[in-house]
């Protein structure tokens, strides 16, 4: 396996962790906000031992504001990684930065160009993940268009943040490649 795509599993671990307790705790959010009975059947004879029992109404309120749940923690997570590549990167930090986190003894918040990208392409992909989840509820009839709509565009507009700070990043590569170790 190549060292990129190792260092991507790598940085997948948090990202998968976050999507399953942000789909778990939106669950439960909305269950306790809309006060949704809900209850558990045991099931003796089938591999699934336990299911929930709720009505198609409540189903669908509980999916579609859990998966939205689910991806507004997502999209914060990748933000905050497009935030680092974009002002906590160390081939573009202002000096004015640079000396701030000096001051504060939290220059280890720099990061090289490998590992903000790659961090940030593990939280593209989850966010990715999110939105396919959430369109294939809303083709099975357990959310909302609003949702998957605004999952996408919000999506997009994630994205092209990012790629416009890969070719700026580009560029800046063309420009002065001696700042970089090419190892």
């Amino acid at each position: 396996m190549s060292k990129s795509l190792v260092k991507i599993l790598d940085f997948s671990v948090l990202p998968a962790a976050v999507l399953v307790v942000a789909k778990l705790l939106g669950i439960l959010l909305v269950i306790n906000i809309f006060n949704i009975a809900w209850s558990i059947r045991d099931y003796t004879g089938s591999i699934f031992a336990v299911t929930t029992v709720l009505n198609h109404d409540d189903v669908i309120t509980v999916t579609a504001y859990s998966d939205l749940f689910m991806f507004v923690i997502i999209a914060i997570f990748f933000s905050g990684a497009v935030f680092r590549t974009i002002f906590l990167h160390s081939s573009h930090a202002s000096e004015k930065v640079i000396l701030s986190l000096a001051k504060r003894n939290l220059l280890n918040l720099l990061k090289d160009s490998y590992t903000v990208y790659t961090q940030a392409s593990a939280w593209w992909i989850f966010m990715l993940l999110t939105n396919v989840i959430v369109w294939v509820n809303y083709l099975t009839g357990k959310s909302f268009l609003w949702i998957g709509i605004s999952v996408t565009f919000t999506t997009i507009l994630l994205t092209l943040i990012l790629v416009v700070d890969v070719f700026r990043e580009i560029e800046h590569i063309r420009k002065h490649p001696s700042k970089y170790q090419w190892s």
